[in-house]
């Protein structure tokens, strides 16, 4: 087998994903505490490459699925939904990882969540028609705990998108929204952090579209029960294209 394809190893923690590699892990938690030889897979894709189909090596949507995610390469990667490349993408950037993607938002799965859910991979930088960035615009005190604004960006490559949802996931507890955000939103918020993820969708009614050339600005306060530099970066974001 070539280096430059993809292959089922073995191994428990982040450290088990070998340089250069987009690694798909079965269990979450990095597969620490499963069965050696078995309970412990992982799909090593080296970077540049693509598996079109996780079922191909004994990944689906059952307890084998992608549960967790490190990427031991220096280009931005991404997840998707869907068999070759298709359907929602899940950006995991260069040098980061998930170690629970149970713990990632996503609208209209079964089980409310990226867990066992991605289908296929790319281990090279994906641009979809709909993409969000982030921005820190800064932290302070808030109450008992810390307030960090956010600016979340998102674009539309080619089509108008009429209705998306925006979200992050993998929060502490004590996590959520502030008020003064939930108060002026105008779109829908699904899930607010208290449970670990924030969902955002556009508004029931319509309007906020997302158009190729003018990009969609979404400013966001959550607040943490502590500081942390942790924080200073969302985990797991991504934006869906729903009509």
């Amino acid at each position: 087998m070539s280096d430059k394809e993809p292959k089922l190893i073995y191994g428990q923690g982040a450290e088990a994903c070998p340089e250069g590699n987009f690694c798909l892990y079965r269990a979450t938690g990095f597969n620490v505490g499963q069965t050696p030889g078995r309970g412990d897979k992982i799909l090593a894709i080296p970077m540049g490459a693509y598996v079109n189909n996780f079922s191909e090596y004994g990944f689906d949507h059952s307890g084998d699925g992608v549960s967790g995610v490190v990427n031991n390469t220096v280009e931005d990667n991404a997840l998707f939904s869907a068999a070759n490349q298709q359907g929602h993408s899940l950006p995991v950037d260069r040098g980061t990882s998930i170690a629970n993607l149970a713990a990632i938002p996503m609208a209209g799965s079964p089980n409310g969540s990226w867990n066992d859910q991605a289908q296929s991979a790319l281990a090279s930088r994906f641009v979809g028609n709909l993409r969000v960035d982030q921005e820190l615009r800064g932290h302070w005190a808030e109450g008992p705990g810390h307030l960090y604004s956010y600016r979340l960006t998102m674009y539309a490559e080619d089509t108008r998108v009429t209705r998306w949802t925006v979200g992050f996931g993998a929060l502490p507890g004590g996590t959520s929204l502030s008020k003064s955000f939930i108060d002026a939103f105008w779109g829908e918020i699904l899930r607010n952090g208290t449970d670990g993820a924030v969902l955002l969708g556009s508004p029931a009614g319509g309007g906020h579209s997302v158009d190729p050339g003018t990009a969609l600005p979404v400013d966001i306060q959550v607040v943490y029960p502590d500081e942390n530099p942790a924080y200073e970066r969302l985990i797991g974001l991504n934006a869906q294209q729903l009509g």
